[in-house]
């Protein structure tokens, strides 16, 4: 028997089309008893993310206080490294979006202290004023033991209305006998940012 679709506009109105072969079933279309516009499926958006970018220090900060982080910023280059999308721009330190929208930081630091108590931290800063102004968003806290090594990481929700004003830092914040490692031997990512974009402000 050849299946059928009934299409009824929820009011007892309906018209049946036949299909020559089979359907399995009888299937249903039941559309609002209201005038609109049917979307395509090319206008409905799957979700997820819609762009994503890494950076990672390229060298290692042994510098004390608390400093921006300005130089040995990069994306990876390993051969099966990649983004999604154009996500920012990079220029002295100073992280910049390409457009508008909600997105995820995640922010990992990779430390190495020489003595008990030496710390080596990550501040993110942010800024609504291109840096005329700046509020620190997050820090990962490092803190160690003589000859050992910690990871830690944070990860923040930004909303960036204005690409022109709305931008991100990071500086670190380091003891004596404390360090950032930065990107050394393949596999190793170590200090490291990842930007994602969530969804439109």
């Amino acid at each position: 028997m050849p299946g059928q679709i009934k299409i009824d506009d929820g009011a007892g109105n309906y018209t049946i089309l036949t299909n020559a072969g089979s359907l399995g079933s009888d299937k249903t279309i039941t559309i609002p008893n209201t005038t609109g516009t049917m979307a395509l499926t090319s206008d409905i958006s799957a979700g997820g993310l819609t762009a994503a970018q890494q950076w990672q220090l390229t060298a290692n900060i042994t510098t004390t206080g608390v400093n921006d982080i300005t130089t040995n910023l990069a994306t990876p280059t390993t051969s099966i490294s990649g983004q999604l999308g154009s996500l920012v721009s990079e220029s002295s330190g100073i992280f910049s979006f390409s457009e508008t929208g909600i997105y995820g930081i995640l922010v990992y630091s990779h430390a190495s202290y020489n003595q008990d108590g030496a710390y080596a931290q990550v501040y993110v800063k942010g800024t609504n004023d291109n840096f005329s102004t700046e509020t620190r968003l997050a820090t990962t806290i490092g803190k160690g033991r003589s000859s050992t090594e910690s990871n830690s990481s944070v990860f923040l929700i930004v909303d960036i209305q204005d690409t022109a004003n709305d931008k991100i830092k990071f500086q670190s914040d380091i003891t004596t006998n404390g360090f950032l490692k930065g990107y050394a031997t393949t596999g190793n990512a170590n200090t490291s940012f990842v930007f994602m974009k969530l969804g439109e402000t």
